[in-house]
């Protein structure tokens, strides 16, 4: 059998191309490198800077309460017409009060001259939960955990307050709702829980 020729075989054939290949991928490398380009441009051409708008922060959120400081131990809410005691059972008598004595010292209250004070609905203490505060003003003062609560309420608060939303059952012990001032969420409690919490009253201003 004759070898084949240098040069004539298949693997010749494949290790011309290859370097063919090579030899235009190097061309255009310095093709493009020396500002040729396609377009006559080199993409490495100096450019004006880029200039980012200056960073302008967004406006500090407002507060949807919109309290008025009576100068009578009460707030009135303007938004909702609604009227609050400034103080709440926990700063007023310096201990919690579970759901019964609540209302038991809502009914007794005479604050501002007015005798017609009742237990706020969890809707009602939304209204002046606040997420754009956080003030350390309940009763032991743990700066871990301060109020969503405007300034203008008093100091030494409950850290939740009872609703007068509740439902009797079959379970002597069960259940009323409390909306909690610290992560702004409701839940549901026995009547006979007390730990934190208390009552903030409240009435209709109109």
């Amino acid at each position: 059998m004759t070898p084949p020729k240098p040069g004539k075989g298949p693997a010749a054939v494949k290790g011309r191309r290859a370097a063919v290949f090579a030899a235009f991928c190097l061309s255009l490398s310095v093709s493009v490198l020396s500002g040729a380009g396609f377009a006559g441009e080199s993409p490495y051409a100096p450019r004006e800077p880029f200039a980012a708008e200056p960073y302008v922060p967004p406006p500090p959120p407002e507060s949807k309460a919109l309290l008025t400081d009576n100068g009578d131990g009460t707030l009135t809410d303007t938004g909702t017409g609604l009227m609050w005691t400034q103080k709440d059972s926990y700063a007023d008598l310096g201990k919690c009060l579970n759901w019964r004595e609540s209302r038991e010292y809502v009914k007794g209250l005479r604050t501002g001259g007015h005798d017609d004070w009742r237990m706020p609905t969890l809707k009602e203490l939304y209204t002046i939960y606040d997420d754009t505060k956080e003030n350390v003003m309940g009763w032991d003062h743990d700066k871990e955990n301060p109020l969503h609560l405007d300034e203008k309420f008093a100091d030494g608060a409950a850290y939740w307050y009872w609703a007068e939303d509740h439902e009797e059952t079959r379970l002597h012990d069960c259940c009323a709702l409390s909306f909690y001032f610290v992560q702004g969420f409701s839940n549901l409690r026995v009547f006979s829980m007390c730990a934190n919490g208390g009552a903030r009253a409240v009435r209709n201003a109109r």
